[in-house]
């Protein structure tokens, strides 16, 4: 019955929309539309027209996964950074649904038929107007814990005692906070990311202005659940403050393993208040949970957990380190985690409402999808064979990582001969840049052999996802430890 309307919905907006870009054509796409919140959107994607991200080191992309070459605070203003020539740019390739300028991962999952997992769906909520509706804010790494899957740029704690190297420096000010009072007056929604929002003093000054300039203005707060003062309840009773609780196991030697500082018990017990909190103030509350090697046998008890509670449930991707990733499993131990989710059984008692059916559905995307997807190119990279890095020298690993990220744009991109030339000549020019400048600040480095392992997937994804700059900082902190100098 599913496939009948599903495949309905398809032909319909197939009628209406004909449009077609590269490497995405009118039917893909009105497959795309079909299963959109906002199915009738002549955008493919509202985020360049509708939101700012801003990260820890001042960079502002519309998305997480665009920040390619960004405009910068305080190099330039809020506003010139919005109506600057950059943003508007991506705006014209994507009114085209030419996704190839920026957006090669929503790219991926639209060529792939994994339409749960494209972040465009995110922002269809937002309406598009002059200014942004929506603003997503790091504004700095302050944070309690050394999560094993996070890193430095978005943990204090991490960037001092795991990876000793100074304090990051937030670039945002008060000169910041008072440009944002042109904007916060437009918004319908502003988002606070890691380090821990409720502990960075910038996010209640940010508070004070919402509260003078736009008070009913939703807010939502990515909080890992360790703080819960009367500071932070004092504002959970001034402003409409919607909650993401990240939470990795229900077990507590599991969640203390994974969330390092971090104590199960008090954490439920902030579960529990902030249930109250969103249950009594009519607020949306999401369990955020990252599924790895240690944890991924509870994602089942994550779905009755979050269906009993009447909460949302979301599953991040965890692409490094790759020792706590499940992508980067043996085939083997990856099938057998495919299979017993896949054969996991849920009640009609358990997914008897629409947001415990919502959830479900998220389960079966994480499964079903993107872990299937998995084994498939586990399958693959055991059937390539790729030598031990001991046995090779540093022009030897730049060939074979160059062919395998040819043989994946090759494979992975319906589009034309152009532009996947095109694309491969950029991704390679970046990692010579990226190789430069390490050489720049580290001397000679085996930079091709530290990566030429890398799932092309994943190595594509992370060199796709972030500037140069950033990219060269997080290989410094990752790879030059283990690199021969």
């Amino acid at each position: 019955m599913k496939e009948k309307v599903y495949n309905l919905l398809s032909n319909i907006y197939s009628s209406i929309n004909k449009s077609s870009g590269p490497g995405l054509d009118s039917e893909m796409i009105a497959g795309y539309n079909a299963a959109r919140s906002k199915p009738g959107s002549k955008h493919i994607c509202h985020a360049p027209f509708s939101n700012m991200y801003f990260n820890v080191h001042g960079d502002c992309a519309p998305c997480w996964l665009t920040f390619l070459e960004p405009d910068s605070y305080p190099a330039k203003s809020v506003h010139d950074i919005w109506f600057g020539e950059k943003l508007q740019t991506l705006r014209t390739h994507l009114k085209k649904y030419d996704l190839t300028h920026k957006c090669n991962v929503c790219l991926k999952n639209l060529q792939t038929g994994n339409f749960t997992s494209v972040l465009a769906r995110a922002y269809d909520v937002n309406e598009i107007r002059e200014y942004p509706t929506m603003l997503e804010l790091e504004v700095s790494n302050t944070c309690n814990l050394e999560c094993v899957m996070c890193i430095g740029e978005l943990s204090s704690s991490i960037r001092k005692n795991r990876e000793k190297l100074p304090p990051l420096k937030s670039p945002y000010d008060k000169k910041f906070a008072e440009q944002l009072e042109e904007f916060i007056p437009h918004l319908k929604e502003l988002r606070f990311n890691g380090g821990e929002p409720f502990l960075i003093d910038l996010v209640f000054t940010l508070f004070e202005k919402v509260e003078k300039l736009n008070p009913k203005l939703k807010i939502v707060i990515a909080t890992n659940g360790t703080t819960v003062n009367n500071k932070v309840k004092n504002w959970l009773s001034r402003l409409n403050i919607h909650i993401n609780f990240s939470l990795d196991s229900l077990t507590p030697e599991i969640y203390e393993t994974i969330r390092v500082n971090a104590k199960f018990n008090r954490v439920i017990e902030h579960f529990h208040f902030f249930k109250e909190y969103t249950k009594s103030n009519n607020r949306v509350m999401c369990v955020m949970v990252n599924p790895m090697r240690n944890n991924w046998h509870e994602m089942p008890e994550f779905i009755r957990f979050v269906n009993k509670h009447n909460v949302n449930i979301w599953f991040n991707t965890i692409h490094r380190p790759a020792d706590w990733a499940i992508w980067s499993l043996p085939h083997s131990e990856l099938k057998n985690v495919y299979n017993v989710l896949h054969e996991t059984r849920f009640s009609k008692v358990e997914t008897a409402n629409s947001l415990a059916a919502y959830n479900q559905g998220i389960y079966n995307n994480l499964v079903n999808v993107q872990i299937k997807n998995w084994l498939r190119e586990a399958e693959e990279r055991e059937r390539q064979q790729i030598p031990e890095t001991e046995t090779i020298d540093e022009d030897e690993a730049k060939k074979i990582m160059e062919k395998n990220m040819t043989d994946f744009i090759y494979a992975g991109f319906n589009e034309g001969e152009e532009q996947k030339k095109h694309r491969i000549e950029q991704l390679f020019k970046k990692l010579e840049q990226i190789h430069q400048l390490l050489k720049e600040r580290n001397g000679e480095i085996n930079f091709y052999r530290s990566v030429f392992q890398t799932p092309a997937d994943i190595l594509y994804t992370t060199l796709d996802s972030k500037s140069v700059n950033a990219l060269v900082e997080n290989f410094e902190i990752h790879m030059l430890q283990q690199s021969p100098h």
